[in-house]
């Protein structure tokens, strides 16, 4: 995944983000950070082809998307919603998914609507359209939010073992001491720009912050 945003908005010479360049390698992860409004969505809505107004390019092989908000069809039930991923997908094998409705314990709830399902459930919904289309590289928007502690670890889990298969995932998360233990480098992203990128190493040098935790190094540059 090569990334080289050089504007992007909601309305066309509009700038809300400028000058975001990174790149996602198989078998990785990276962590995209930065406080609220500062540009993580936006530069998650170039990279799924959602937002109106782009100059720069996007390379991305096949992916899949995990929102922050569960989209999905009021009138499908979750079976119904695998079937539709996997037919679009060309998996032809229902292994994984079976597996994945065990783990989230969602096999007692596969023919009701996802629409009747609680925040949690429906969270756990679209992690698992997510992953079983094999995709080379994951989006991963908020995941942690609505989960409880059993499932989130379970996550975490997945997405460690996607990475050991040589899948790249993009992660964005607040959760500042999970990505410190999950993601191999970091994109900072602050007022619609690329603060740095790199190792937590990589941030302290270039930030020029002692900060030893992501969060230290935050509130540092917030300071200034």
């Amino acid at each position: 995944m090569d990334v080289h945003i050089e504007q992007a908005g909601y309305e066309r010479g509009e700038s809300v983000i400028e000058d975001i360049e990174f790149e996602v390698r198989p078998g990785e992860i990276v962590g995209m950070i930065g406080s609220n409004g500062a540009g993580k969505s936006t530069t998650l809505a170039c990279l799924t082809g959602t937002i109106p107004w782009m100059r720069g390019t996007v390379k991305i092989d096949r992916y899949a998307y995990i929102p922050e908000q569960p989209v999905y069809y009021d009138y499908l039930t979750l079976e119904e919603h695998i079937a539709l991923v996997l037919e679009l997908t060309s998996v032809h094998t229902r292994e994984r998914t079976d597996e994945l409705l065990r783990l989230f314990r969602l096999e007692t709830v596969r023919y009701d609507y996802i629409a009747s399902f609680s925040k949690g459930m429906k969270q756990k919904a679209m992690i698992l359209l997510a992953l079983i289309q094999e995709a080379k590289f994951l989006l991963v928007d908020e995941p942690f939010v609505g989960l409880d502690a059993t499932t989130t670890i379970q996550l975490l889990r997945l997405l460690e073992a996607e990475r050991r298969q040589g899948t790249g995932v993009l992660l964005v998360t607040h959760v500042l001491d999970t990505a410190e233990r999950l993601c191999d480098r970091f994109v900072w992203i602050d007022d619609g720009r690329m603060l740095a990128s790199g190792t937590k190493d990589e941030l302290r040098l270039s930030l020029q912050t002692e900060g030893e935790s992501l969060f230290d190094m935050m509130e540092d540059v917030a300071m200034r």
